[in-house]
């Protein structure tokens, strides 16, 4: 769902709103889990270590749901790695990757134009579960 367009989308809104409650509910059960109260816990996330650029980095997913602008650089990172792992699957089925992935033509062979057709296929099916699903839930 998430471009890197500047512009963000109201879809965007809804999704990060889902995050930051699914990013709390589990941190609350965490910390129960392990014994450490509220205020424990802001005091060590407040800690020079925590700053730390490993500490941050572990921390990402729990400081996207206090800051948007984290979280769709996430969601838009996360997107790339998706495609790039589609086309290491491409390239892996075909032993080569089609032209129009290199710095070859536009030309599609049969075979990559039923690739496409098999990609779009799949992009529309999860775009289209992805909205049946929104839907579900402001019915529900």
């Amino acid at each position: 769902v998430f471009d890197d367009e500047e512009e963000s989308k109201l879809s965007y809104t809804e999704i990060y709103q889902e995050y930051q409650a699914l990013v709390e509910k589990l941190l609350e059960d965490y910390l129960k889990e392990v014994g450490i109260n509220e205020e424990k816990f802001q005091q060590a996330f407040s800690s020079p270590l925590a700053k730390t650029h490993t500490s941050q980095a572990i921390l990402q997913t729990v400081l996207a749901a206090e800051d948007f602008r984290l979280f769709k650089k996430m969601m838009v990172q996360k997107n790339i790695e998706m495609q790039l792992q589609a086309i290491r699957i491409i390239k892996e089925r075909n032993g080569v990757l089609p032209d129009c992935l290199t710095e070859g033509s536009d030309v599609f062979s049969e075979i990559e134009q039923e690739e496409m057709k098999i990609l779009r296929e799949v992009l529309r099916k999860s775009k289209e579960e992805y909205e049946m699903e929104q839907e579900r839930k402001r019915t529900e």
